[in-house]
């Protein structure tokens, strides 16, 4: 059974009372500023949303994804300068949701925007996800660099090394110098060997009883402080969805596209949290895979939107 937990409340104020590095995604759609709603015209818009999302970062922990929509570009521009002034998040990709393709129950419709005589600028048929972590693009570059990483790893070849009797060079004399980084568990140039490599030393005598463990087990953990991305080797950048029924809320994602994001940048148990939880969708996509969810929502006739629909999703089969 998934945890999930909901907040009636200013996402500012409910933050603030959460733990440092505890959720492992935020997955949210603000307020665009563009006047949908009442709600959707701030006032300093680029330091409000500045101000939420630091505290997306103290929440997130340093292998955690940050996702958030937006359809505006100029904001997006300011919100990218932003962020990148501000933050420690790395940008990583800008997704396009395309909601006008061949197949789309909508398309119809839709090409009745785009035909129009005096038509003096391409229809806008798309909003934008924006991807960030704290990490690199293989995700190791600054997790190698603190010493304070992979310290049980550092310290089981460590122990390896005492249990072969033998220094580094005559290790590499014997193996290659394919076998060096796994050995320098006293620098930030420590590495994980490859499983050929792992093979290879497994073949050379230890001097006592030494409990050797699996490669996958190593690989698992060393894995763990990267940021999650499981390649669902689906999607591109451009991603084709429908649009969502609106649920009495005029700004809705799919499910299935929230899901997506889920699958990608989450694994089970993990926790989500959205700040801007609307009519709950984040919340209805992490209960079908699995997952906790955080989710907190200003307005009481979104909230109790969103709290009925996850608490039927909650009854549902599990998706996976």
């Amino acid at each position: 059974m998934t945890d999930v937990k909901l907040y009636l409340g200013d996402c500012l104020e409910v933050m603030r009372g959460m733990a440092d590095k505890s959720v492992d995604a935020v997955i949210t759609d603000p307020p665009y500023n563009i006047g949908k709603a009442d709600w959707d015209k701030i006032e300093n818009y680029i330091n409000w949303c500045g101000s939420w999302i630091i505290e997306c970062q103290r929440v997130l922990k340093d292998n955690g994804s940050f996702y958030f929509f937006h359809n505006d570009m100029e904001q997006i521009a300011d919100l990218m300068l932003w962020i990148r002034n501000n933050t420690r998040f790395v940008f990583k990709q800008m997704i396009v949701w395309n909601k006008r393709f061949d197949g789309a129950s909508t398309k119809g419709f839709l090409d009745g925007f785009v035909v129009p005589e005096g038509l003096r600028n391409y229809q806008q048929m798309a909003e934008y996800c924006l991807f960030y972590t704290f990490q690199d693009e293989t995700g190791l570059t600054t997790v190698k660099l603190d010493m304070n990483n992979f310290s049980s790893l550092r310290q089981y070849f460590k122990d390896y090394q005492e249990a072969l009797g033998l220094t580094k060079l005559e290790i590499l004399d014997r193996v290659g110098q394919k076998a060096d980084h796994c050995f320098r568990w006293g620098s930030s140039q420590w590495d994980m060997p490859t499983e050929e490599t792992y093979n290879e030393l497994s073949k050379l005598p230890v001097k006592y009883e030494f409990v050797r463990r699996e490669y996958e087990d190593l690989r698992r953990e060393y894995e763990g402080l990267r940021y999650t991305f499981n390649n669902q080797k689906t999607h591109h950048s451009v991603w084709n969805y429908e649009i969502a029924p609106r649920l009495n809320h005029v700004t809705p994602k799919p499910v299935s596209l929230i899901e997506n994001i889920i699958k990608h940048s989450t694994n089970e148990n993990y926790t989500i949290l959205d700040p801007f939880m609307g009519s709950g969708t984040t919340g209805v996509a992490c209960v079908q895979t699995g997952r906790n969810f955080i989710g907190i929502e200003i307005d009481p006739t979104y909230f109790a939107i969103a709290e009925k629909r996850i608490a039927d999703a909650q009854q549902q089969p599990r998706l996976i």
